[in-house]
């Protein structure tokens, strides 16, 4: 029980890091999705 907070610490770094990534990922293809619908309805 001593060292719970730093065996847990490790573990949440690489789960931030691999949530941030997911998110980054998500939103990329959100943005496009939003950025083509747009250059279709400028095109028209």
């Amino acid at each position: 029980m001593k060292y719970l907070h730093e065996i847990l610490w490790y573990l949440a770094l690489p789960l931030t890091i691999v949530v941030s990534y997911y998110s980054v990922l998500f939103g990329l293809k959100k943005f496009e999705k939003l950025n083509q619908k747009q250059e279709e309805k400028d095109n028209q």
